[in-house]
């Protein structure tokens, strides 16, 4: 079963702001991995994010959501880790 990715509107400025060749790894880790088994990959989250899940490519987090019903995979945000600047980005878009 092929999984349907729906992007957030605010994930192309975060693609933009982790540079190029990140963007490159994490679209394609995207590809590889969600659209495939997205409930194989990843680590659900928790508190007001306790909904979604978190992918690791290197140093940047996916976070996204699985919506079972409908096979769609929602990514909301798309940062580097540190400082947990993703998971707050994240939060005040969901």
């Amino acid at each position: 079963m092929t999984w349907s990715v729906i992007y957030h509107h605010g994930v192309e400025e975060d693609l933009e702001g982790i540079g190029k060749s990140m963007a490159r790894r994490v679209l394609k880790a995207i590809e590889k991995k969600l659209t495939k088994a997205p409930l194989a990959y990843g680590m659900p989250l928790s508190g007001n994010l306790a909904d979604f899940r978190k992918l690791r490519v290197g140093d940047c987090r996916v976070v996204y959501q699985v919506i079972g019903t409908e096979v769609v995979v929602y990514v909301l945000a798309v940062g580097f880790r540190r400082n947990k600047d993703v998971y707050k980005i994240a939060g005040k878009r969901e």
